[in-house]
């Protein structure tokens, strides 16, 4: 990655702790993306969400270095999470990206796609189903996965894809999952 890159409005500290291999580093940008991507949302600035959400694709969950993959996948998902309501409106630019990453050859790497995925499918509710025949072929690769945190993944993924159709975009019904999840200690993916 070319650290000399202009990568605004991603300030150096965040391109760094994105490319970072310490995942605490990596959620460390993550939450500070959140951030200025409210901030945007605020400002009701949706040229620089979507120039934030194209770096983070295009520099990073599509580049060469996983480590780097790695933060692009945790600040979409981090973009989502901030624009709440409205991440339906960016919903292919989030997706794709991770999707992609739904073949790295390195299990670690699908696996926190498949958890990026989720928490944009959490917040988007709803939003996903026109992009349902996308999500069901990404999730059919990784049902056969052979890393067995890969397909507990895709599983929790699945259930939640399952749980929109449903309830065809409630919140309640993954309430209850989630006090579910907490009561018989079910693992659950949590918000990065």
């Amino acid at each position: 990655m070319n650290t000399e890159k202009d990568f605004s409005p991603l300030t150096p500290n965040i391109v760094r702790a994105l490319n970072d291999k310490l995942y605490e580093k990596r959620k460390v940008a993550a939450l500070e993306i959140e951030k200025l991507v409210r901030e945007f949302v605020a400002q009701n600035n949706s040229t620089q969400i979507r120039h934030v959400i194209q770096i983070l694709a295009s520099e990073f969950a599509l580049s060469q270095h996983p480590h780097s993959r790695k933060g692009g996948l945790i600040g979409l998902a981090a973009c989502s999470i901030a624009l709440g309501k409205d991440s339906g409106l960016y919903l292919k630019e989030l997706i794709e990206p991770v999707l992609t990453c739904f073949n790295d050859s390195d299990s670690r790497l699908r696996y926190y796609a498949c958890e990026a995925l989720y928490n944009i499918v959490k917040v988007a509710r709803g939003a996903v189903l026109p992009h349902f025949n996308l999500l069901f072929d990404g999730l059919s690769k990784l049902a056969a996965d052979p890393d067995p945190n890969v397909k507990s993944g895709s599983e929790l993924l699945d259930r939640l894809l399952k749980d929109i159709l449903c309830s065809n975009g409630s919140t309640t019904s993954t309430s209850r999952r989630h006090a579910k999840c907490s009561a018989t200690q079910t693992a659950c993916f949590p918000c990065y």
